[in-house]
């Protein structure tokens, strides 16, 4: 009975598309997905086998199956972006080996929810009628429960809120500074 493997993408660059790929897998300032993934694409180039390509490169036969066919894919834009807008190559294969958007897993926090959290982080303690003077994420987790603003959340999530506001937290975990 035959062997159902499927057969591998035939990869032939042009001469600009290789000099962009081999600045990529040389280059010391590239990032490591597309030095790889270029350099799958530049031994596939040169005839060599995913099995060959998985020995020399130390990667799983399906990451070189699946880059070696998203390039063979591609070809058809590579060889018009190559012709109509010749500085738009390098870009163009950049985008091909980069990863595609991932969903990702849902924010547990509305836009809003943030907006009141950080909103409140703002106000005075004191004029809220808090036993309080300054706030700490502690203190502020249990007033956004209080409030109904969020059901639950962790002080450290409060913090990271914080931080990506550019408030800034002391070691002490003291959020407001009391006026004199």
């Amino acid at each position: 009975m035959p062997n159902p493997r499927k057969q591998a993408a035939q990869i032939r660059l042009s001469d600009k598309e290789r000099k962009i790929l081999t600045k990529l897998n040389e280059g010391t300032h590239s990032e490591l997905h597309l030095i790889e993934r270029a350099g799958i694409i530049l031994l596939a180039d040169r005839g060599e086998s995913n099995n060959g390509i998985e020995r020399a490169m130390r990667l799983c036969g399906n990451t070189i199956t699946k880059w070696r066919d998203r390039y063979s894919q591609a070809r058809e834009e590579l060889a018009r972006v190559e012709k109509d807008e010749p500085r738009k190559l390098h870009a163009t294969i950049e985008k091909i080996l980069s990863d595609a958007p991932r969903s990702g897993k849902p924010a547990n926090f509305t836009d809003e929810q943030v907006a009141c959290i950080l909103a409140l982080a703002c106000e005075q303690p004191e004029q809220l009628d808090l036993p309080f003077s300054n706030w700490t994420p502690s203190l502020l987790r249990d007033e956004v429960i209080k409030l109904k603003i969020v059901d639950s959340i962790s002080a450290k999530h409060i913090g990271r809120f914080l931080k990506r506001a550019r408030f800034k937290a002391t070691q002490g975990e003291r959020l407001a500074q009391p006026e004199n």
